[in-house]
């Protein structure tokens, strides 16, 4: 009885242990499949990760390669721009009997001129420029190609002439532009192609820097080449704005060395001038503008001053004359003022009101040799401009005005201009 009780003792333990062993075994078996599944999971994973990663890497090299083939193709980043201009003039007393009357030429109008009027139309002040950006893919090195057809005072024969051609590169400038002693930033708006009387829009070949210490405040310093009559040395020119929302304040100033070639010697002396501008915004609509420049023995840096002969080792020029006698040049020495005035009415209409004078010392060895030359200029004006849609302005202007020479004679100008234009 013993025996059968411990016998089915033994089994009933056996059983249990047989079902537990294979109740563990499932288990482990249940796991060991969940880890694989888990395992190709995250296999799958890291491979669509890894494509993803291959594929934004690709994405970045075509966008780096279509960027930097952008900025190698300068045809994609030049800017084209230009006026279609027409201008005129109607002359009501002295004028030029030459062609070239639609700008003002008060400097050299006739003393004895028959009195008659005149008027002249010409195209050649339209322009075409280029503006050309992120040469090389750097956006630091641009460059400017400005032309238009103003040759020997618009006669508008066709001749091209270049008004711009420069490369700049960061604060350097290499090329032809305005020169430091312009003052484009502080004149009153012209209808006159070549701008008030005492205003100085002279384009020279050049070297710059530029020093821009804030958004308010800038120096710039400058070699040109003035004209043929100097030496081989540029004209050191220099220009500070100053700058805010209502005031902007500007000083100039250069030196340069004139010279003759007479009797094959060179006579040299040296020339050198100063000029002042500010602009003052009364409101948004109304602004005033003041320009002054004193400036000895040059003729090239201020419009209007030019006298005679301008070539080579002539004898008598705007800036000075020879006197053979004592080896030496005799200068000329002038201050000028411009004043103006400027209102905006309207987004159609606008109107400004300028007067200038320009004197010459007449007690000078310069004025004493050049009796005939010009004593002293003096110019009125006031303009109306009218927009009648985007791109395009009408423009009126009148002049009254007076050229006296040293030895007392005296022409006076009185004169219309008219400009119609289109801007693209």
């Amino acid at each position: 009885m013993k025996k059968l009780i411990l016998a089915a003792a033994c089994a009933a333990v056996t059983g249990i242990s047989f079902a537990e062993t294979s109740t563990t075994e499932q288990r482990i078996n249940l796991l060991e499949a969940e880890l694989q599944r888990l395992k190709q999971e995250v296999s799958a994973q890291k491979n669509t990760n890894i494509q993803l990663v291959q594929q934004q890497e690709q994405f970045n090299t075509e966008l780096k390669s279509a960027a930097q083939k952008n900025s190698g193709s300068w045809t994609d980043n030049v800017d084209v721009y230009g006026i279609l201009r027409l201008d005129g003039a109607i002359d009501f007393k002295d004028t030029t009997a030459a062609r070239g009357r639609t700008s003002n030429q008060i400097n050299k109008v006739p003393f004895d001129a028959a009195q008659g009027k005149r008027s002249d139309f010409t195209i050649a002040a339209s322009r075409i420029g280029f503006d050309i950006k992120n040469l090389a893919g750097r956006e630091d090195v641009k460059a400017k190609l400005e032309a238009d057809f103003w040759v020997d005072n618009g006669k508008g024969d066709g001749k091209l002439r270049i008004r711009h051609a420069y490369v700049n590169f960061d604060d350097w400038l290499f090329g032809q532009t305005w020169s430091l002693m312009s003052n484009m930033e502080t004149m009153t708006e012209s209808i006159d192609y070549t701008q008030f009387l005492g205003v100085s829009t002279t384009r020279l070949p050049q070297v710059r820097r530029d020093f821009n210490f804030n958004a308010a405040n800038k120096l710039q310093l400058a070699l040109e080449y003035a004209s043929d009559r100097t030496s081989e040395l540029p004209a050191l020119t220099a220009k500070y704005i100053y700058k805010n929302q209502a005031v902007l304040l500007m000083g100039q100033g250069f030196i340069n060395e004139k010279r003759a070639e007479v009797d094959n010697r060179d006579i040299d002396k040296l020339s050198w001038g100063v000029g002042l501008g500010a602009r003052y915004k009364i409101t948004p609509k109304q602004s005033v503008q003041a320009n002054y420049y004193h400036v000895k023995g040059d003729q090239k840096f201020v419009s209007y001053t030019t006298q005679g002969s301008s070539s080579d080792g002539a004898a008598m020029g705007g800036d000075y004359s020879v006197d053979l006698n004592n080896n030496s040049l005799l200068q000329n020495e002038f201050d000028s003022l411009t004043l103006g005035y400027s209102h905006k009415f309207n987004d159609q209409w606008r109107g400004n009101i300028a007067t200038s004078l320009m004197k010459f010392e007449d007690d000078s060895a310069y004025a004493k040799a050049n009796i005939t030359n010009n004593k002293q200029l003096t110019d009125h004006a006031i303009n109306l401009i009218y927009t009648p849609c985007p791109y395009v302005d009408l423009g009126v202007e009148y002049h009254l005005g007076e050229r006296k020479s040293f030895e007392g004679k005296t022409a006076d100008i009185s004169r219309v201009n008219l400009s119609a234009q289109y801007k693209f």
